[in-house]
């Protein structure tokens, strides 16, 4: 089968995963954090959350910041991602990391009260599967949250605004990150692509596509799951 990117994440050698987390760590993508923290905030006070791709913890983090009394679950298939992840938590004690995909997990039935994920679903190899499993995990009437970059943008918009998140950076810090996030946008889903996968879950007659703003770029949509 090929792949949409789990194998190489899976795979991932640590200096690739040290390297991401520094690509990655640009004001542009720390605000995308805030802003999804800020987000969570606004619906959830206290009970369990599962952070899915958690990659690195950066999101974890903002979210611990912003809402400290919340249970947090971080699930990522790559072990070299996990380990930055538990240095990067390392202060929080209501914290539970674990290795695995979101394919098939050992969380219990009607688990959490809030189930996030950014920047992951596009590298889903079975994005229904996926679905299917956050379903099972997802307590009755509670919502789960995508946060996901999507091809339906304005072009000439996203780069005046990526101009700007990397203003103050190196001429390769820019290079490098310019390539990594295009090639993210090569691979992503249209709201068209969206809305065929989810009309293959268990979420089919109850999802949302919002178009949103995340880190200033204008690119990004919040599908809610609602079970």
């Amino acid at each position: 089968m090929k792949t949409r990117g789990e194998k190489q994440y899976i795979n991932m050698p640590s200096f690739a995963a040290r390297l991401y987390d520094n690509l990655t760590s640009v004001k542009g993508v720390n605000k995308t954090f805030k802003d999804i923290s800020i987000f969570v905030g606004s619906i959830l006070q206290q009970g369990r959350l599962l952070d899915i791709g958690t990659g690195p913890g950066r999101l974890l983090l903002e979210i611990n910041n912003k809402i400290p009394q919340l249970d947090l679950f971080g699930l990522d298939i790559s072990a070299s991602m996990l380990d930055i992840a538990k240095k990067n938590l390392k202060n929080i004690k209501n914290i539970d990391l674990r290795i695995g995909n979101i394919t098939k997990t050992e969380y219990q039935d009607n688990f959490f009260e809030c189930i996030v994920s950014s920047g992951s679903f596009y590298n889903w190899d079975k994005p229904d599967e996926g679905l299917n499993e956050i379903y099972r995990i997802l307590q009755i009437g509670k919502t789960a949250y995508i946060f996901e970059s999507n091809k339906d943008y304005d072009k000439a918009l996203l780069n005046t605004r990526l101009k700007d998140n990397l203003k103050g950076y190196s001429f390769t810090r820019k290079i490098l990150s310019k390539y990594f996030f295009k090639k993210q946008l090569r691979m992503t889903y249209s709201t068209i692509d969206f809305d065929k996968i989810l009309q293959q879950s268990k979420f089919g007659n109850s999802y949302k596509i919002c178009k949103i703003e995340l880190g200033n770029l204008p690119i990004y949509v919040r599908i809610e799951l609602n079970k």
